[in-house]
């Protein structure tokens, strides 16, 4: 092998003859095509070749490109083949080609095989908690790499190679080709992130949030299968709180988001770990380590007040969720939950950030405002700005829509019924209808349908004296449970937008729910 003016001159003894590439991505491609040739014509393929050529060229990158990088797959899979059951080695030699770089991405990316073959392994349980155990040990050492725009930033800010779906089938080729290539090797994420990964351009960063992902949520699944016995309650209560601290720990914004979509669009994807009623755990554990605790490396006051549209689809993601943990919640009736959730969301930035995202797209005073402080109201809010042209849900409008009229039927006979209660809210009808454009009918309507809503957060509020008192007259039952970090909204114009006429419910919290991580951190 020899390069010259970016060059690759190969000497493949199958050619007959010495091959010039023009890239490293090229020498993958074709190298990728010739391998998968390979292993459809014998079930055992001669690859000696492909390991002495691929062996020279990442020795000579001390601290690799990306493109070296994806090299390293294609190298790890040549070995892995003779050697299918050594899921420790393949970790080591993947984590230790990139032990010197200073990007926190490309580390993380390298890992994806590791977990795709621990999904598929046949080892006990034991050893694949320990090899899983030992992933997020390595995690958790690369996010503390992450880089702010310093050095390893352009490492990060990279792209996936065009090359990079024929680098999958490489990995998927032993456990189906009948299977699309990027469910085989990204078994635990959803369809849309499949779709993402398969996107030309897809980020380095993505990926790794896929991954980061992917690991946790196979470790969650191997600690609910391995608690059998153990009371619900508590199981619950454990797996949450080692949720949030491994999410304060990895810090990882697209890692976040990738598990937020996974909620948005079920089912989980761990059916073939998970019996129904495990599955519905986890979705608990995961809305409460979503929904309750105020991450600082998400609620990024800067980016908040600019409400940089970069950001709008997490927005989005985290509220759908807190609707559906809601509507969750109350289907069960677990009122008392339901109310942390929905406190939770009134104490966060989420209402914050749409209405300076949409004043930013429309102007102040060009908008109507939404009917009620609620996930729900939010929502329909968010829908009629679709209509006027602006871009929120994207693609999925549609699936929102019939979200929102689903949850209309069958809440209605529960708002009509709760009515009646009239001293529980107070909605400024007078105030609202000259801010609400000419509608005065419909809003009326929009805000009738949010009246379980008003006065399921009235009724949060006028409970949360007698509630907190209760629970620290019952001793050490609770002790280990703190308050949800309040987000204060520094811009009074925001509060006066959804404020303007009391409501009847106030920006203060005392619902006792998981701690923040920066309490975290101070506490351990």
């Amino acid at each position: 092998m020899a390069a010259a003016a970016g060059s690759i001159v190969v000497d493949f003894p199958s050619m007959g003859s010495a091959c010039c590439f023009p890239s490293l991505e090229s020498l993958l491609r074709d190298s990728a095509s010739r391998f998968l040739a390979a292993v459809s014509a014998a079930p055992d393929p001669d690859l000696t070749n492909f390991r002495s050529l691929f062996s020279r060229v990442l020795n000579t990158y001390p601290d690799p490109p990306l493109e070296a990088v994806w090299a390293v797959w294609f190298f790890s899979a040549l070995s892995f083949h003779d050697s299918p059951d050594d899921l420790r080695g393949l970790l080591h030699l993947l984590s230790a080609f990139t032990a010197s770089s200073q990007s926190a991405a490309k580390p993380l990316a390298l890992l994806a095989p590791v977990i795709s073959e621990l999904f598929h392994s046949a080892k006990p349980r034991r050893e694949t908690e320990a090899l899983v155990e030992a992933v997020l040990s390595y995690v958790s050492i690369c996010s503390s790499r992450a880089p702010a725009g310093g050095e390893g930033a352009s490492a990060d800010a990279g792209g996936l190679l065009p090359a990079f779906g024929e680098l999958v089938k490489v990995w998927s080729v032993r456990h189906s080709r009948d299977r699309c290539p990027f469910q085989v090797l990204f078994p635990l994420v959803g369809e849309d992130a499949r779709r993402e990964l398969m996107r030309e351009g897809c980020s380095v960063v993505f990926l790794a949030g896929v991954v980061v992902a992917e690991a946790f949520l196979l470790r969650l699944c191997l600690k609910v299968q391995g608690a059998a016995g153990v009371p619900r309650a508590e199981l619950q209560k454990e797996l949450r709180i080692w949720a949030v601290s491994s999410i304060s720990v990895f810090q990882n914004k697209q890692f976040f988001e990738v598990l937020l979509n996974m909620l948005v669009n079920p089912p989980l994807p761990v059916y073939s770990l998970l019996s129904a009623d495990d599955e519905i755990l986890v979705r608990d554990i995961l809305y409460d380590a979503l929904i309750l605790v105020d991450y600082s490396f998400i609620n990024k006051g800067a980016e908040v007040d600019q409400a940089d549209s970069s950001l709008l689809p997490l927005f989005v993601s985290r509220l759908l969720i807190t609707h559906d943990a809601i509507n969750d919640a109350r289907s069960k009736g677990d009122q008392g939950r339901a109310m942390s959730f929905m406190n939770a969301f009134f104490t966060s930035n989420i209402p914050t950030y749409f209405v300076k995202w949409a004043t930013r797209q429309a102007g102040f005073n060009q908008l109507s405002k939404p009917a009620a402080i609620t996930p729900q109201a939010l929502l329909k809010w968010l829908v009629e700005l679709e209509d006027k042209g602006f871009r929120v849900f994207g693609d999925n409008v549609s699936r929102i829509r019939e979200r929102l009229m689903y949850d209309e039927r069958r809440n209605g006979y529960q708002s009509r019924m709760i009515h009646s209660d009239a001293d529980l809210f107070f909605i400024d009808k007078q105030n609202g209808g000259e801010v609400m454009d000419t509608r005065a009918g419909e809003d009326e309507e929009a805000a009738e349908m949010e009246t379980a809503d008003y006065a399921f957060m009235a009724a949060a509020q006028s409970m949360k004296t007698n509630g907190m008192r209760k629970r620290k007259d019952c001793g050490t039952e609770d002790a280990n449970v703190v308050k949800f970090v309040k987000y204060k909204v520094e811009d009074s114009s925001v509060k006066d937008y959804f404020l303007s006429g009391n409501n009847g419910v106030s920006s203060g919290s005392e619902v006792e729910n998981p701690q923040s991580d920066d309490e975290m951190e101070e506490t351990n």
